[in-house]
C-alpha cells in the first residue's frame, strides 16, 4: 500500500525587527514634535487643540551644528503663535530672519502678555522643558498666553538663540526657528482674557 501524505497548508511567522544592515543595528533618527494646547476662557476650559509640528531645514542644521560641530546652543527656547491675518502657508525652508517680513508665508500674533515674565506685552513666553527620558523631551509646566485683543490664531512656533529671541517680532539673523505647526483642527478664535496653554513634547 502506497500512502502519501499531501499538506496543502504552509504557515509562516513574522516576526518585525529594528532593521539591520549587515551586522549593525539602524536606530534612526526621526525627530517630531508636538503642541498640545489647553485653551480656556472664563475659568472654563473650552476646547484642547494638537498641533503636530514641522520642524524647519534651519532646525536640523541647527541641531546637526551643535552636536557636531561645535556650535553654541541656545540656552533658553521660546514660543510664538502665528496670525490668520497675512497668512499663506508654512514652508520647510522658513527661517527666524524671515518672521513678519515681506515675502514670509505667515506673520506673529502679538495680541497677548505673558504671565511668566511679569504679565509683559513685549515678550514671547519660555519653553522650559524638564530633562529628556525615554528619547522624549517636554515641559512639565505648561508655557501660557494671555490673550488681550480679538483676533484669529493659526498656529505656534518654536525660537531661540538670538539675542533678543525673547521678544515678540524680532527676526534678527542670530536667531533659530525650530518649529511651526497649525491647529490641526482649524483656526482659533481668541478674545481678550482668554488663555492658551501650551505643552510642547519633541520626540525621536
Amino acid at each position: 500500500m502506497n500512502s502519501k501524505l499531501h499538506l496543502g497548508q504552509r504557515a509562516s511567522v513574522s516576526v518585525g525587527k529594528t532593521p539591520r544592515r549587515g551586522n549593525v543595528v539602524e536606530n534612526i533618527l526621526a525627530p517630531r514634535g508636538l503642541f498640545n494646547v489647553e485653551h480656556w476662557r472664563g475659568g472654563l476650559l473650552l476646547a484642547n487643540y494638537r498641533c503636530p509640528n514641522g520642524i524647519t531645514n534651519e532646525g536640523k542644521n541647527f541641531l546637526f551644528d551643535v552636536m557636531f560641530d561645535n556650535d553654541a546652543n541656545a540656552a533658553t527656547w521660546y514660543m510664538l503663535l502665528i496670525d490668520l491675518t497675512g497668512f499663506t502657508a508654512l514652508a520647510n525652508d522658513d527661517i527666524y530672519d524671515d518672521i513678519n517680513q515681506a515675502g514670509n508665508g505667515w506673520d506673529e500674533f502679538t495680541d497677548y502678555t505673558d504671565p511668566g515674565n511679569g504679565d509683559s506685552t513685549v515678550t514671547r513666553p519660555v519653553w522650559n522643558p524638564d530633562p529628556a527620558s525615554s528619547q522624549s523631551i517636554s515641559n512639565g509646566t505648561q508655557t501660557i498666553f494671555d490673550i488681550t485683543d480679538t483676533g484669529t490664531v493659526k498656529g505656534l512656533g518654536l525660537v531661540g538663540l538670538g539675542a533678543a529671541a525673547n521678544t515678540k517680532g524680532d527676526h534678527a539673523n542670530d536667531g533659530k526657528l525650530w518649529a511651526t505647526a497649525l491647529f490641526d483642527q482649524g483656526d482659533t478664535a481668541v478674545v481678550l482674557g482668554d488663555q492658551l496653554k501650551v505643552t510642547y513634547t519633541v520626540s525621536a
